[in-house]
């Protein structure tokens, strides 16, 4: 009995290991490349993770995570990581408003205020403002980022405390501006409409029916957390960790889930607003949503809920998202029932900006027509090497902002050097070159001046502005 016991599961550890070499063999030399191209594009850019979709005909093509979730424990990222949506998710809110005017409930076109239980008193009746102009962000009214610290003790303004005090600046239809405001005003509506809450709603009437499992998208559930990738910003190619925050205006985007679900949620939309034989929009509705509206810049247009890039006379829908810590983009095309969806546990920034749409130019071209026709670009901002032993005690104390009385403090804690801004935050700096120095988790950097061995002022350079500050 041990001889044919030992006989089977050799032979079933031959089939097994055959099987397994015929999938090597069989894979395809340019998935492989891809693998390559993209584990290259992270260590180039210094971006900890990145996790792909790639789905074409209502299929996913390839699902696959690189890099890490957490760089100090070496947490490999995998297809089950979860990121922040960022901004692609105000497709999802368009679509929430879109199911509305299918169920009779709203009008698009109507203004806003018939529906609110609360009307907003800024708004001109003789020139209402409608869900169309919300979603398409033709409304006038500007955008504001209302961003807290996950781990501060501070209150968050309620959609309602937010809304009630948006103020346009222009008439609808004038102008294209960009409003998390007006995202937050859809969210009003669709709790004021129906009686639930946005949470609820969303995930009543899109996530589960889609199939998603990540109930908890918007307050991540304690499982949920075990699985997210951490949020770092990148430094001159380097990665560093950077604080958890969130988004008061979340219908606008501050949503937790994994790549796949926004694939899903995609593919739905190329599947003219049907998958698995389940019904979320009708084709007509998911039409409306992809049409351009006003011309944001050259060849750049937004729909409702989605932008709308044109490229060589063609129409790709189109949304990148962000959030401190996150970074994602996404890019479809109906014609050819294709898409794309990138997401990254990184800040956005020009470069990284830059670096992500060049990864999805590169996966979007593979899709659509299965060939890889360059290599992949990685743009990238080096580190000049330090020149001289830096004497972290010189730069300690305090600083008088120039035609301001208020103060920026040089502090140490062991070796390390902290910026604190007058509201008391503290930042973290580091080296960058001689009396050059960088912000680990901002786009700023800091320049003392010396004089004969002493740190008299210091400028920092931030946004394309300087703030100077001379040491007391």
């Amino acid at each position: 009995m041990k001889n044919i016991a030992y006989s089977l599961f050799l032979l079933t550890f031959l089939l097994y290991t055959a099987s397994c070499k015929k999938n090597r063999d069989t894979e395809k030399p340019i998935e492989k490349n891809i693998d390559k191209e993209i584990e290259n594009w992270l260590s180039k850019t210094g971006i900890p993770s990145t996790s792909i979709v790639l789905f074409k005909n209502g299929n996913v093509l390839k699902s696959k995570a690189y890099g890490y979730s957490n760089l100090k424990t070496k947490t490999l990222a995998n297809t089950s990581t979860i990121y922040n949506t960022g901004s692609n998710f105000k497709s999802v809110t368009a679509t929430a408003i879109m199911q509305l005017e299918e169920k009779g409930l709203i009008d698009i076109d109507k203004p806003i205020n018939t529906y609110l239980k609360e009307p907003i008193k800024y708004f001109n009746k003789n020139t209402p403002i409608t869900a169309r102009h919300l979603m398409s962000h033709q409304s006038g009214i500007p955008s504001s980022i209302g961003i807290n610290k996950v781990w501060e003790r501070k209150p968050n303004r309620t959609l309602r405390e937010i809304v009630t005090a948006i103020k346009p600046t222009t008439k609808p239809d004038e102008k294209h501006i960009y409003s998390n405001d007006g995202y937050a005003l859809l969210g009003l509506l669709i709790e004021d409409v129906t009686g639930l809450t946005y949470e609820e709603y969303i995930w009543k009437n899109i996530l589960d029916p889609l199939g998603i499992e990540t109930f908890g998208f918007l307050r991540p559930t304690p499982e949920m957390i075990e699985d997210l990738a951490l949020p770092y910003h990148i430094r001159y190619n380097q990665a560093y960790p950077t604080n958890q925050l969130h988004l008061e205006q979340y219908p606008a985007g501050d949503i937790f889930l994994k790549p796949i679900d926004m694939a899903k949620f995609l593919m739905m939309h190329l599947n003219e607003g049907e998958i698995s034989s389940t019904k979320i929009l009708s084709k007509k509705s998911v039409e409306k949503m992809h049409l351009p509206n006003l011309e944001v810049e050259e060849n750049f247009y937004y729909g409702l809920g989605f932008g709308i890039d044109q490229i060589d006379g063609k129409n790709y829908s189109y949304h990148q998202g962000s959030l401190p810590g996150y970074l994602s983009v996404f890019q479809i095309d109906f014609e050819t029932k294709t898409g794309v969806y990138i997401t990254s546990n990184v800040s956005s920034s020009p470069i990284q900006d830059k670096q992500i749409n060049l990864l999805l130019k590169y996966l979007f071209e593979y899709v659509k027509n299965d060939n890889l026709k360059r290599d992949l670009e990685v743009p990238i901002n080096k580190k000049t090497p330090v020149s001289r032993t830096i004497k972290l005690g010189n730069y300690i104390g305090k600083y008088k902002i120039e035609g301001a009385p208020v103060y920026l403090t040089i502090d140490k804690i062991g070796n390390q050097l902290f910026l604190i801004n007058p509201a008391k935050e503290r930042f973290r700096i580091e080296s960058l070159n001689s009396n050059r120095f960088f912000i680990t988790t901002e786009n700023e950097d800091i320049e003392f001046k010396e004089n004969k061995g002493n740190i008299e002022s210091l400028k920092i350079f931030s946004m394309g502005k300087e703030i100077n500050a001379k040491k007391e």
